[in-house]
C-alpha cells in the first residue's frame, strides 16, 4: 500500500515520493515551512520533522533548541527571550 503525503494528506506513488524526516512526501509538497522553497535531500535542513531551507534555517535555529527572536517579535517586544523553556 502506498503512503500517504506528510503535507496534503493524498497517496504518494512510488515515482513521485521522497521519503525523508522520518516521513513521505510528494516531490513538490517537500518544499520549506517558512518560504514554500521545493526542496530536496541535498539542500533541506530538518527540525521538529518538518522541513527548512538552509538559508532560513540558519536565521532560525541552531544545533540547539534555541530560536533566534525574528525582527517582527523584536519590533513587537513581545517579550520572547530567545529560549525555548
Amino acid at each position: 500500500m502506498n503512503p500517504p503525503c506528510a503535507r496534503c494528506g493524498k497517496i504518494v506513488y512510488p515515482t513521485e515520493k521522497v521519503s525523508c524526516l522520518d516521513k513521505n512526501w510528494h516531490k513538490g509538497c517537500f518544499h520549506c515551512e517558512v518560504c514554500k522553497m521545493t526542496l530536496n535531500m541535498k539542500n533541506y535542513k530538518g527540525y521538529d520533522k518538518k522541513p527548512y531551507c538552509n538559508a532560513l534555517y540558519g536565521q532560525t535555529f541552531t544545533d540547539t533548541p534555541v530560536r533566534l527572536k525574528t525582527s517582527e517579535e523584536a519590533e513587537l517586544g513581545s517579550g520572547f527571550d530567545g529560549c525555548w523553556e
